[in-house]
């Protein structure tokens, strides 16, 4: 049979206690009774009862006030839905520009960075976090200081810098902040850099905080990561707290394999995403390497490198025919990729374009497909009044056909451009002349 004690099972009981004693107990202490005391018991079989229980009965015992701890809150165990692995397979991509021309500029100036730390050499990470516009973590936009001010508290923000080098707390964050907040009251400074501060922080703690430094796009993302990957967003206005919430929140998701750099981008490739229906970048090229990729294997390399020289191609004969200001290249899609070229035409609708490496039509409009439908009608995509697919092959007339079903029968407005790069004989495919390859509606 069950062993019992007095109103005590062998199951453990969970139980709360009042902070302070009840009149009985009161009385039984008076009594010299203690012993046949509730908090007695529980002090004898604590086995039987819950931790706090136990501890706030021996404190009643020995006549002290407890004060039960808060547990910290803890995340349920985060997952990934379908829009964030969405997102996170579009960023896994070795070739987008995050991958070849960020994360190697930011992972070598935040090594810089802790190298110069360590020599107790400031001039350099002082010249990047609180001069430099783009210092390869953030971008400062229109948050910099002016230089006359940054001159005048050299010797103070050299300062700020070893404070937050030997505490990158949230707290000293908050303490940071009500320093330059004293230097604006006194009129050394005209404003409080709070994105300068953050972007501080991020440069000296690459391993607590991420790069999307600007409070209210963080406050953007964060809206997002808790919709589709289950985070707890903090309530704090404290950029810090929230900042390394979300970091804890990622290394929890055991997607990016342990590497804080790659970690401390996504968040910002995220905000690329959301932000493409509303505020698009600027329209325009960035040529993207022709020689580089050395992370690629071999073949790999090869049609990446070209895709890019067809990209560049691309641009300038779009815009030569759509205007300057209305065709962008590596577009925010809003499903996790990014289009090729992006083109906005004067009725407010936009036609999409994705480049295929590839040594037919055919193979080209094939690989192409799938993305462009994606692009274009994934919740959340682009809307395009017209898709295209890009590839040096001619258009044979099997292909063409093909397309030419797919407009009228199912009323998918798709089609194929041809391009030649300037170093190249022109890539033809049995006799279909140049002149049947539709091109694209104005």
């Amino acid at each position: 049979m069950p062993v019992r004690v007095p109103g005590v099972f062998t199951h453990r009981y969970v139980c709360q206690l009042a902070r302070q004693p009840s009149k009985g107990f009161e009385v039984l202490e008076e009594a010299g009774l203690q012993d046949l005391s509730f908090e007695a018991i529980i002090v004898r079989y604590p086995d039987e009862f819950s931790e706090q229980a136990v501890q706030a009965a021996q404190a009643r015992l020995e006549g002290k006030l407890f004060v039960p701890q808060t547990p910290p809150h803890q995340e349920p165990t985060p997952t990934c839905d379908a829009a964030a692995r969405n997102y996170l397979h579009g960023y896994n991509d070795p070739t987008i520009w995050y991958r070849t021309n960020w994360l190697p500029r930011y992972r070598t100036t935040t090594e810089a960075i802790a190298a110069d730390l360590d020599r107790d050499d400031l001039n350099e990470p002082f010249e990047i976090i609180w001069r430099r516009a783009d210092n390869n973590i953030a971008g400062a936009g229109q948050g910099l200081l002016s230089f006359d001010a940054v001159d005048a508290l050299r010797q103070e923000l050299l300062q700020v810098i070893r404070d937050i080098h030997d505490d990158g707390s949230p707290a000293r964050f908050a303490h940071v902040v009500a320093r330059f907040e004293a230097w604006k009251e006194q009129g050394r400074i005209n404003k409080v850099p709070r994105l300068l501060i953050a972007r501080a922080f991020a440069a000296l703690h690459p391993d607590r905080y991420h790069t999307t430094v600007d409070a209210s796009s963080q406050d953007r993302i964060l809206t997002w990561f808790a919709q589709h990957t289950g985070h707890h967003v903090p309530h704090s206005d404290n950029w810090a707290v929230r900042a390394e919430a979300l970091t804890t929140h990622l290394d929890r998701l055991g997607v990016f394999g342990g590497d804080i750099h790659v970690r401390n981008i996504f968040p910002w490739f995220v905000l690329d995403q959301l932000r493409r229906p509303t505020t698009a970048v600027s329209a325009g090229h960035t040529p993207r390497p022709t020689e580089a990729f050395a992370d690629l294997p071999a073949s790999q390399r090869v049609i990446a490198l070209r895709h890019n020289r067809i990209q560049s191609v691309l641009f300038h004969q779009l815009e030569a025919e759509y205007g300057v200001g209305n065709v962008w290249t590596e577009y925010p899609t809003g499903t996790g990729g990014f289009a090729d070229a992006y083109v906005s035409r004067a009725d407010g609708r936009c036609i999409v374009f994705e480049i295929k490496v590839a040594d037919t039509a055919s193979q080209i409009v094939r690989q192409a497909m799938g993305q462009l439908l994606e692009y274009s009608f994934r919740e959340g995509g682009l809307e395009p009044v017209q898709l295209v697919a890009v590839g040096e092959p001619a258009l044979d007339e099997v292909t063409g056909a093909f397309l030419e079903r797919l407009r009228i029968d199912f009323n998918l407005d798709i089609d194929y451009l041809q391009i030649t790069l300037p170093d190249m004989v022109e890539r033809t495919e049995g006799d279909i002349s140049d002149n049947s390859v539709r091109q694209p509606d104005h």
